[in-house]
């Protein structure tokens, strides 16, 4: 790895990792394959790749699951500083987990969903309203005026 501390210098790297990453609703993995070229910088050395895997999600609103791939590209310099935002190096070692963790996190939604127009559940049975429309039960209101309803009925 040193002579990557030289600028100019390039390594080509291709690795394949299981990984278990977790975001509330979402996770990564199990595995994961990365392309990078590792190139010598002045202060470091800069990393650029892109990373393929697979994202598991849970709908938020119907809590349906399911999979799908993910690429991304990653371009981070790890340093030789103490920079407390950065990535160091570790003596002759670059370690890349934590940027392709950083990179990848960012990349998956806060509140996934399984499709734009998403109905999600009904609030009084939890029935999925996506497949089907809750027909046991009528809606209740909240109304105070609510059981006058029943006087204007036949």
């Amino acid at each position: 790895m040193s002579d990557l501390l030289e600028t100019g210098h390039r390594r080509e790297v291709a690795f394949d990792a299981s990984v278990d990453w977790t975001l509330e609703l979402s996770q990564v993995g199990p595995s994961l394959h990365g392309d990078f070229t590792l190139e010598g910088a002045s202060g470091g050395i800069l990393a650029r790749g892109r990373v393929d895997t697979a994202i598991t999600s849970t709908c938020h609103r119907c809590l349906t699951e399911w999979t799908e791939p993910l690429e991304v590209a990653v371009v981070e310099v790890l340093g030789l500083g103490e920079d407390p935002d950065g990535y160091p190096l570790h003596g002759d070692v670059a370690d890349l987990e934590s940027p392709i963790r950083d990179t990848i996190l960012l990349e998956l939604p806060l509140a996934p969903t399984c499709r734009p127009g998403c109905l999600g559940l009904c609030a009084r049975c939890g029935g999925d309203l996506n497949t089907a429309s809750c027909l046991g039960h009528e809606e209740e209101s909240d109304s105070p005026f609510a059981s006058l309803r029943e006087l204007f009925e036949p």
